[in-house]
């Protein structure tokens, strides 16, 4: 329902004077003859003057105020404002029944107390001073009555101010004053207010009774003396009897009737808003989170507001918890799909890590392999590069003893210029000498040949060595032959000088070609030192790497301890997992225990 709408106020304005006029017609024949009585007409004039001024009471007061009231003040209360915040409209319509109340009963009553009792007055020509007593009478019927009223437009409201509530659950109303009633005070005060109201009525009907009969002993004492005193004084007291024992039974039902309604309206009210505090309680223990079907201005509301501002928390509790459980069952799949995917991947590179180890481990041995061979060939360098140094050093003790040679056959040639004569005898041991220096160049050739072919292998210039050696102790014993030759013949000195010649020439072309031998094998010496240089850099290479190699096995082995690891771990990660899942059904299980209203 649109409780902002002109006709929905229009429809509560209506139903709030229905409410009024039920609670206020029963009640204004006996009130506005008790007020008769106060201003002193009784019996047949008593029942003339209510019949005749009552009912005009009725329609102004009674109708026509009651219900522009109700209506301003509804559409006061329940019509929107641009400027409200949450809690105010609410606040507005809490109050709305006590002062409707107030207004309607309270200055209803007392203006048609006053206007009962005046023309009354005129009519029967009383004191215009009972007008006062009247007025008071209708102020006693007001407040008596404004209970029981306001607690019915109260109930009348309730389901528009339960709305608002629903509107705003979490709004902080906070009232005040007589019109936001606290049972702290309100039921002292109602039953206070009740009680004195209905103690003044009575109270000044007997006082205005007692008044008549004051002015009636003294107008009759006055007029015929004592002599009919006694007399006129019981009858007087019978009168007087009979009129207080026609109107304190309709003091006494107002003092137990009204009083007990209202207490009656007010204990119910509570029990109410106590029930319906409890089945909120009762729902929230078995799992039903339901906003209290209550709202008012005593404590009993304050507690609804309390438990509906808990509940209001409590109601986002399941919400979340199963928010979170089908985010934890979400993220319990997640995990297990991501779980299973890397427990493939990791058995995969579990897989790889073993081929890896096991081709390490291939590597390896090849590349110790690699190393054995590299020393090998580390150590055959060093052999040809001493083998270089040893032929290097017999070529050159060669070359100096056939310079040493040379010299010597020069000198000889000398002398055997000078001894022409005995040439002819020394003829065959210079050819002899050519030979052997033939040889010598030949040997020395195929020394260097062999060098060249040889490479790495250096027992060439050993035997080269050898025979130069034993070409030269041939030429010695040559040398010696000649010498005692040329003793003999001095006569072919002649032919020796030009063998010698030619043999200082052989021994010249063969200095050169020991000297391209000893370049050559310089030069294989050269390349020697550098492949030994490169072969240890190749066995340094080589180790390195192999410690490299090494490096990457233990590297390897390591990384499959820590793969096997891992796969434990991702285990107790799948179980955990396990765990999470369960326990996030769990948590959904009991999000789905509380019914959220």
């Amino acid at each position: 329902m649109d409780t902002s709408d002109a006709k929905f106020v229009g429809s509560l304005s209506r139903r709030g004077l229905g409410i009024f006029m039920s609670r206020v017609l029963p009640a204004a024949p006996i009130a506005a003859y008790l007020n008769g009585m106060t201003v002193g007409v009784a019996g047949e004039d008593g029942l003339l003057s209510v019949a005749a001024v009552l009912p005009f009471i009725i329609l102004g007061l009674g109708i026509a105020y009651p219900y522009l009231v109700l209506r301003f003040l509804m559409r006061s209360a329940l019509l929107p404002r641009q400027d409200d915040r949450p809690g105010e409209r609410l606040a507005r319509i809490l109050r709305l029944p006590w002062r409707g109340a107030f207004y309607s009963s309270v200055f209803a009553w007392t203006m048609g107390g006053f206007f009962f009792a005046l023309p009354v007055c005129l009519y029967f020509d009383k004191p215009l001073s009972r007008v006062v007593i009247g007025t008071i009478v209708g102020v006693c019927c007001g407040v008596v009555l404004m209970f029981p009223i306001g607690l019915g437009l109260e109930k009348l409201l309730f389901p528009v101010a339960l709305q608002e509530r629903k509107a705003h659950p979490n709004a902080l109303v906070v009232g005040g004053g007589v019109f936001w009633p606290r049972q702290s005070w309100f039921l002292p005060f109602t039953f206070v207010a009740s009680l004195l109201a209905t103690v003044m009525l009575g109270s000044s009907v007997v006082a205005v009774k007692l008044m008549n009969f004051r002015d009636a002993l003294r107008a009759e004492i006055a007029l015929d003396g004592g002599g009919h005193s006694a007399a006129k004084l019981q009858a007087l007291g019978s009168t007087l009897f009979t009129e207080l024992v026609f109107a304190l039974p309709w003091v006494c039902g107002l003092v137990l009737i009204l009083p007990g309604i209202t207490a009656w309206l007010l204990a119910r009210r509570q029990a109410e808003g106590a029930a319906a505090v409890r089945v909120a309680i009762e729902g929230l223990a078995a799992g039903r989170i339901t906003a209290p079907e209550w709202v008012s201005t005593d404590e009993i509301g304050e507690l609804s507001a309390q438990l509906n501002n808990l509940l209001s928390r409590l109601r986002q509790i399941p919400e979340t918890l199963h928010s979170s459980a089908t985010r934890l069952v979400a993220a319990g799949k997640d995990l297990t799909d991501a779980n299973s995917e890397q427990e493939q991947s990791l058995n995969q590179q579990a897989a790889a890590i073993q081929e890896t180890q096991v081709t390490s481990q291939e590597i390896k041995q090849t590349s110790q392999m690699t190393a054995e061979r590299a020393e090998a060939m580390l150590r055959v360098a060093k052999r040809a590069e001493e083998l270089g140094h040893e032929g290097e050093a017999a070529i050159e003790q060669s070359m100096v003893g056939l310079s040493a040679f040379q010299q010597f056959v020069e000198a000889m040639q000398e002398k055997l210029n000078r001894l022409a004569e005995s040439a002819s005898q020394i003829g065959d041991i210079t050819e002899a000498v050519k030979d052997m220096a033939d040889q010598s160049n030949l040997l020395a050739v195929n020394a260097a040949i062999e060098a060249a072919r040889a490479g790495e292998e250096g027992k060439g210039f050993a035997v080269l060595a050898r025979e130069v050696r034993a070409l030269a102790d041939q030429s010695v014993k040559s040398t010696t032959r000649i010498r005692n030759i040329l003793n003999e013949v001095i006569e072919a000195i002649e032919g020796a000088a030009s063998m010698a010649a030619q043999g200082s020439r052989d021994i010249a072309d063969g200095l050169d070609q020991m000297r391209a031998s000893s370049n050559s094998l310089r030069e294989l010496s050269r390349l020697s030192q550098e492949n030994s240089a490169a072969m240890r850099q190749i066995v340094a290479a080589v180790s390195q790497q192999n410690a490299g190699i090494s490096q990457i096995f233990g590297a390897i082995a390591d990384l499959s301890q820590i793969m096997d690891s891992t796969l434990k771990r991702l285990e107790s990660t799948q179980q955990a997992t396990g765990t999470l899942h369960a326990v996030s059904t769990e948590v959904s299980e009991m999000a789905r225990r509380f019914t959220v209203n």
